[in-house]
């Protein structure tokens, strides 16, 4: 067998964790090396997977199980520094986490930042309940320190370019919304169509969905009809300011409306003394 060459170009990362069964794979190289029983307090959490949490039942079911049946394969970590941080295996962590272990099977491999990226990436895709959310992180993570296009995104990721949009802009949601898509009472469909509304509506518009348990072609023609026509919004930082009774939004444009004339002469001197 080939040695891997120590820094792989991009198109041969590609290539590699483009394949379908490049975690599998992974896995069973894994199952025949030596696992190292490392301590838990010196393994810390990925980096960009830090803010994703899994519901507390989640949690504490897998400690339970892993404290009755073991760990049926290690975690897989990186040195870095010190420390560990983690690479595959996070809800097994956290299940450790939870029961309390003192120290885990891992194993350890040198992995740079790209490569532990795209690895999180196939894992992510591989996964039946794999987090939407954590795909858009890891995204983002790639674009940002790397460079990546969509396109390439696309392909590591099996998807077209106007999905890995979608993922992308769910990271433009409030928190509390994100949070929701995380734990799995907001469906990403039900995300995705309200992802380019403001923060307002969307916060709104999760109300609605709740309230009114509308599907995800019903959100799709809310936020459409919200895009479409004008809809009153309480930004009352502008209206303070400009002392505006009312902000209307558009799609292209923010109109002000003023409880009489005199407010709105106020609020046009400024403008109007520049002008002359």
């Amino acid at each position: 067998m080939s040695k891997r060459k120590p820094n792989p170009d991009l198109a041969e990362l590609i290539g590699r964790y483009s394949q379908n069964d490049v975690i599998a794979e992974m896995e069973r190289e894994y199952s025949t090396l030596q696992a190292r029983y490392l301590s838990l307090s010196l393994i810390d959490d990925n980096h960009v997977l830090k803010d994703i949490s899994f519901p507390p039942e989640v949690t504490d079911a897998l400690g339970k199980s892993l404290k009755e049946k073991g760990f049926f394969s290690p975690l897989v970590v990186r040195p870095v520094g010190s420390h560990y941080e983690l690479v595959l295996g996070r809800k097994r962590f956290m299940g450790a986490k939870e029961a309390n272990f003192k120290t885990v099977p891992c194993v350890v491999k040198e992995l740079g930042e790209e490569e532990m990226l795209l690895t999180l990436v196939a894992d992510v895709r591989d996964q039946r309940d794999g987090n939407v959310v954590e795909m858009a992180l890891i995204f983002q993570e790639l674009q940002q320190r790397f460079g990546y296009s969509q396109a390439t995104l696309g392909k590591v990721a099996h998807l077209s370019r106007s999905q890995v949009t979608n993922i992308l802009r769910l990271l433009h949601l409030p928190n509390e919304v994100l949070q929701e898509v995380m734990d799995g009472t907001l469906t990403y469909g039900h995300a995705r169509a309200i992802a380019s509304l403001s923060d307002e509506e969307i916060m709104e518009a999760v109300a609605k969905i709740h309230q009114n348990r509308l599907s995800v072609r019903e959100t799709e023609a809310l936020a459409k009809h919200w895009q479409s026509h004008s809809k009153p919004v309480s930004f009352d930082a502008l209206k303070q300011v400009s002392g505006a009774s009312e902000v209307i939004v558009k799609s292209r444009s923010v109109t002000l409306n003023f409880a009489s004339e005199e407010d709105k002469e106020r609020f046009l001197a400024p403008y109007q003394n520049q002008k002359a």
